[in-house]
């Protein structure tokens, strides 16, 4: 570890920031990860390893992708593929897509790195990243692995690509061993293998340099437009109120999508503002060559951490129940009190606590179930939020990868039974949700991580940029105001963005 005074005055957001200026600027693949974690906030640059899974002409295909060297003087990555996994990891749409496979590959990449010599840490029990693998799960990759090869064909109606978003990155997990860690104001960089430990003094140098030639962006305003007007989404509304009185579902959750376009400027640009303004403990940002991630999530999915037996174990946190906050602190009360006593919301939140249990229950050792909190109010920037937790403690021959990639997508974004409710909204939806939705965060080598729900998350592949937003429809729901909350969730948002 050591340390980086002359990084001091920037914050996470901003330093995130100046690296993805130079990953474009430079043509560079450096790929820049910043992760908040509750303000354990980790960034990660140039990873050893790569695992990605892109969809393009109706396949998913997983490739792994080997750092070429560790010189800061000659980026780059290996272009031959590695490990395809080409018996089992590249399947038609109509297929679906091996996930047990898909966490094999994972599981045994993280048994090489504790084994081998190369990887030089000691872990050191709740730190947060320490080393590992950080990257994203998209919404789209779960979708389409819960969602039966029949339905996929017949419900596209968003033409061919279905559940999936073309062109798009579905997953992407870098195993960092080059990342820095900021706490309480100070900056930290870490080098976790030998080849990286070798090439520390160049990294800060190369580090130093940056800082001091490059400069923070002023962003231009970017207007996001919803892509459907109110009586569009009025439409989708009343369709799953019809599935809902026909009895394939209790909840639905709906989304609508914003979009616009980048002028000669990158997301990350309103990284500082919007991060300032949200403050969200989920927050993170990926910057890929030709594909943006940028989050703002309040929304909480894993927490894997080992007890004093050596147990994994897991903490979920669902989000059902939203609220405004008042213009004054009594307005703001009352609608906090309002929340809080709403039994619709109640009963919304109890079906998604159900949900995780009976997907929890699965993996959990029998009894270790729990619900310590049950209806709780957090409050944010701009809504409050009913919030529930959900603790458990694994099975010994039950990884957390399993556990992340059978659990997602994530019941709050779904609904219930959650397989139907992803089917469902396939069909009404205008177009597939990409990344938002599904999950972003790390793990380490030591089975301990962290990840969120990418709600209040946007997206930009080349420059098209797309923001969502929805809420969990029931039999109870008033259009009008599920219509009001969407805009309450990602008001504050285009707001900034239009600035």
């Amino acid at each position: 570890m050591y340390p980086m005074p002359s990084l001091q005055h920037l914050a996470p957001s901003q330093l995130i920031t100046l690296l993805q200026q130079f990953n474009t600027t430079n043509n560079h693949a450096i790929y820049p990860l910043w992760l908040n974690n509750e303000g354990q906030n980790v960034i990660g640059l140039l990873p050893k390893t790569i695992f990605e899974i892109h969809s393009q002409n109706q396949l998913y295909q997983l490739t792994q992708k080997q750092r070429q060297n560790c010189s800061f003087d000659d980026f780059g990555y290996c272009d031959t593929v590695i490990n395809t996994g080409a018996d089992t990891a590249i399947n038609r749409v109509g297929k679906g897509v091996d996930i047990g496979e898909l966490t094999a590959v994972l599981e045994a990449y993280q048994h090489q790195q504790l084994s081998s010599k190369q990887s030089a840490i000691q872990h050191t029990a709740n730190v947060g990243y320490q080393d590992g693998l950080m990257g994203f799960i998209s919404y789209d990759l779960s979708a389409h692995h819960l969602a039966n090869a029949n339905h996929v064909q017949a419900s596209a109606t968003h033409g061919e690509a279905s559940y999936l978003t073309p062109n798009q990155p579905q997953l992407f997990l870098g195993h960092y061993d080059i990342y820095l860690t900021y706490q309480y104001g100070k900056w930290h960089l870490h080098t976790t293998t030998e080849e990286a430990m070798a090439q520390a003094v160049n990294i800060e140098n190369w580090l130093n340099d940056l800082v001091s030639d490059v400069k923070l962006p002023t962003p231009k305003p970017l207007s996001l437009s919803p892509l459907w007007q109110k009586s569009a989404y009025k439409q989708a509304f009343y369709k799953v109120q019809d599935y809902l009185t026909a009895g394939d579902c209790y909840q639905i959750n709906l989304t609508q999508c914003w979009q616009g376009e980048l002028s000669n400027q990158q997301l990350v640009d309103y990284l500082p503002s919007l991060h300032q303004s949200t403050n969200a403990p989920f927050a993170g940002y990926l910057g890929l060559n030709n594909f943006e991630l940028l989050s703002c999530s309040p929304e909480l999915f894993f927490t894997f951490d080992r007890n004093g037996q050596g147990e994994h174990t897991i903490i979920t946190k669902p989000i059902k129940g939203t609220r405004p906050r008042g213009q004054n602190v009594a307005a703001d009360q009352a609608n906090k009190n309002e929340l809080a006593s709403s039994e619709k919301d109640i009963a919304e939140n109890v079906m998604i606590v159900d949900l995780l249990r009976n997907d929890l229950g699965k993996y959990a050792k029998t009894g270790t179930v729990k619900v310590p909190k049950l209806f709780d109010i957090e409050s944010f920037s701009n809504v409050h939020h009913m919030v529930s937790t959900i603790t458990a403690t694994l099975k010994d021959d039950i990884s957390p990868w399993t556990v992340l990639f059978e659990s997602l997508p994530a019941g709050s974004i779904t609904g219930t039974p959650k397989k139907r409710a992803v089917e469902i909204i396939n069909e009404l939806e205008a177009k597939p949700r990409g990344a938002y939705c599904g999950t972003m965060g790390y793990l380490n080598f030591d089975g301990t991580g962290q990840w969120n729900v990418l709600i209040r998350t946007l997206q930009a592949s080349d420059s098209n940029v797309s923001l969502w937003a929805g809420g969990g429809i029931t039999i109870a729901s008033d259009c009008e105001a599920e219509y009001q909350e969407c805009f309450d969730k990602v008001g504050n948002l285009l707001k900034i963005l239009h600035q």
